[in-house]
């Protein structure tokens, strides 16, 4: 090839699409805006790749960094409307030229490609999400398997016993000691029997009245410890009638926002609905697997996708042991942290790591460097989307480029 690939964007994507071409032998130029051709600067330099400074959508920069002799133009912005417009903009200058455009919204990757032939179409997550859920089928302990340690049921008994309300505690704990004590006193003072006492002691504390038992003849302590029992029992219904509307009230947002434990097995983990995450959630479930999510973002379009199609959805966050016990990683049949964030992934995979030493992890992490580092260590896999989506997208513009559609 003796005309040159004209790469738009250097973001992380970018950079490792030129990487690959150069690798290749491939004559490459790129157009990035003033802040990425700065931080890129230096390994332009390196790696021999002319720079024009400037933006995609505009026909004049465009026309600069060489589109008229360009034998093919890669979109790699993380924006589709701003590479909608680059490919529009670089169709009505030079209609011949090959263009492949990153685009993740389908919708606009369709009536990108109506705009005429010689277009690819290509999403890092489109192209990435397949290599995951692969991975996760592979990495997926056999059906049944469950590996459950005696140190993780103790855990889930602790976690039991702080969601118990100390107010509830505390509440359970007087009204008991009001009751024995009313009980023996009514039985002694009215020549009840117990059963018969316990009865107008409840029926003193809701304040039903049923007079079955008549107080006129009794004794002032008894009518006394009668009217303290009506006053006080009030209070006390009141306070049970607020705590028992709290907990459904609670438990009610608990489920909305998926904050109950996960009662299966062998189940997968997906931390993070982003592009990935979410077709790595539907790829999965469409091949028969359960799919239990974690994600921050409670008001996530993805995450509501999945809850109304009916998959368990967590609100919280990944990294955090609380999320994991809920996701019942330790019953997981694989994990998979596909977060936005390296770190949030990483932290996830230690964490889960500590509560299961077994269950294989399937890890995202967006810099090749470190997710080649990682790899195979502790039982991870790793997989960087930029990675496998500058292979396909540099593969793309090269066939383009030479006429091998």
């Amino acid at each position: 090839m003796e005309r040159p690939i004209l790469v738009c964007g250097l973001d992380q994507l970018g950079i490792a699409v030129i990487r690959l071409l150069v690798a290749k032998g491939t004559p490459t130029r790129a157009l990035a805006a003033p802040g990425e051709a700065a931080s890129y600067a230096h390994e332009l330099e390196r790696l021999g790749v002319r720079v024009c400074v400037g933006v995609a959508r505009s026909a004049g920069e465009l026309e600069a960094a060489g589109l008229h002799v360009a034998a093919a133009l890669i979109l790699t912005a993380d924006d589709d409307a701003e590479n909608v417009d680059a490919a529009l903009t670089a169709r009505r200058l030079n209609p011949a030229v090959p263009i492949v455009a990153r685009i993740f919204d389908p919708s606009l990757g369709a009536y990108l490609a109506e705009s005429g032939a010689g277009l690819t179409i290509l999403s890092v997550s489109g192209l990435a999400s397949p290599r995951f859920a692969e991975l996760a089928e592979k990495a997926a302990l056999p059906p049944g398997t469950e590996h459950r340690s005696v140190e993780s049921r103790a855990r889930s008994a602790t976690g039991l016993r702080r969601r118990i309300d100390p107010i509830l505690v505390r509440l359970a704990f007087v009204t008991t000691i009001v009751v024995v004590f009313s009980v023996w006193f009514f039985a002694r003072a009215l020549g009840l029997t117990p059963f018969d006492a316990f009865y107008f002691t409840v029926e003193s504390i809701t304040n039903t009245g049923f007079g079955d038992v008549p107080m006129r003849a009794a004794g002032t302590a008894s009518k006394l410890l009668t009217i303290a029992l009506m006053i006080g029992g009030s209070g006390m219904l009141a306070l049970v009638y607020a705590l028992i509307t709290g907990w459904f009230v609670a438990r009610r947002l608990d489920v909305l926002q998926g904050r109950v434990p996960e009662r299966g097995s062998d189940h997968v983990v997906i931390a993070g609905v982003g592009n990935v995450g979410f077709r790595v959630a539907q790829i999965l479930a469409a091949a028969g697997r359960k799919v239990v999510v974690i994600e921050r973002e409670g008001d996530s379009v993805n995450a509501a996708q999945l809850r109304a199609e009916g998959h368990h959805v967590i609100v919280g966050d990944a990294g955090h042991d609380g999320s994991l016990a809920l996701a019942a990683v330790d019953r997981a049949s694989v994990v998979m942290a596909l977060t936005d964030s390296d770190a949030v992934n990483l932290r996830m995979a230690l964490a889960t790591r500590k509560r299961n030493g077994e269950v294989p992890i399937v890890l995202r992490l967006i810099s090749p460097e470190l997710s080649e580092h990682l790899h195979g260590r502790k039982g991870i896999t790793t997989v960087s989307p930029i990675a496998v989506a500058s292979e396909h997208i540099a593969a793309a513009a090269i066939r383009a480029g030479t006429g091998l559609y």
